[in-house]
């Protein structure tokens, strides 16, 4: 049985299209691949500080329990890492909103550029016939 070959390009735009096509798909098949990667190293991520936390519970009751930390000090952490994890929950939220709107500022462009592009090519390839008609 013969072997079936693909069709060589007969064209610079059909080559530059075959090439920049192929490309673009291999990357987007590793998007799935990247999002579960990140996905995983969170989770392990979540179970480590897990594990960290329940050693430092462990340790404050054994070793340090003896100690006495009066609730005033602990009211004071606590205040103090509030304000903290507010600054940074928020900062991440900001970061989030720019990121948002970063992407859709940079598909708007890509649609009026494919837009215009369509335009373009429609009204070069009217053109070019409208003038290959009158030169027959």
């Amino acid at each position: 049985m013969s072997e079936i070959k693909p069709i060589p390009p007969t064209s610079v735009s059909e080559t530059l299209e075959k090439h920049t096509m192929q490309i673009m798909k291999k990357l987007e098949s590793h998007i799935p691949l990247q999002i579960k990667s990140f996905s995983d190293f969170s989770r392990e991520y979540m179970k480590l500080l897990e594990e960290i936390y329940d050693i430092d519970y462990t340790l404050e009751n054994k070793i340090f329990g003896n100690f006495g930390m009066d609730e005033k000090s602990i009211k004071l952490l606590d205040d103090y890492l509030e304000i903290g994890s507010k600054f940074y929950t928020s900062q991440i939220e900001m970061s989030n909103e720019f990121f948002k709107g970063y992407l859709n500022m940079r598909l708007s462009v890509m649609e009026s550029y494919n837009k215009f592009l369509k335009e373009f090519s429609t009204s070069f390839r009217d053109n070019a016939n409208s003038k290959t008609d009158k030169a027959d």
